[in-house]
């Protein structure tokens, strides 16, 4: 591997890092503000409503952009590097797709429909937004565990051959 590819490897692999660690950092802030807002005796249901009608489509348009960038970071992360940290990056863009695939499932089947029964803000919590609130919280729970789980595989320290050294145990350096 040339100095050139493997430079652009490790700056791909350190804005995958990045990347996901700030999604991370952001949903769980935005859940835990939330979740204060949400059962705060100082805010009413009109106020909650219209909480949630600004706030969401902010996290659904950073998840999405999060999601975009840390694919192509993997897409061309897989291109200029070695066999050992390509299969690591092939494994951490498979968590990251099944985390796209209910992030997208959440926002559209769930968000949206959810959305629609707070406008306008104040109305009657029915069963089918009891319903909708419910699996949103399982579909975040499960789209972050996946990214969690592609985070801690990006952060996950790669191991380094030491091209100089002959005697350097190629089992030991995968990535």
């Amino acid at each position: 591997m040339s100095r050139l590819q493997d430079l652009t490897s490790h700056f791909l692999l350190m804005c995958l890092r990045i990347i996901l660690a700030a999604w991370i950092g952001a949903a769980v802030l935005y859940v835990m503000t939330s979740v204060a807002e949400q059962t705060s005796p100082n805010i009413n249901s009109t106020t909650r409503d219209q909480l949630a009608t600004i706030r969401f489509p902010y996290y659904y348009d950073f998840g999405f952009a999060v999601h975009i960038a840390a694919a192509m970071a993997c897409g061309a992360a897989i291109l200029v590097s070695t066999a050992g940290v390509r299969r690591r990056v092939i494994l951490i863009l498979a968590f990251l797709v099944l985390s796209g695939v209910l992030f997208c499932a959440d926002y559209f089947f769930v968000y949206r429909p959810l959305q629609a029964l707070i406008v306008p803000p104040g109305q009657a919590r029915t069963q089918e937004f009891m319903r909708l609130h419910n699996l949103s919280r399982l579909a975040n729970e499960a789209h972050l565990s996946a990214a969690l789980a592609a985070t801690l595989i990006a952060a996950w320290p790669v191991s380094r051959r030491k091209d100089s050294d002959p005697q350097a145990d190629p089992q030991s350096t995968s990535g």
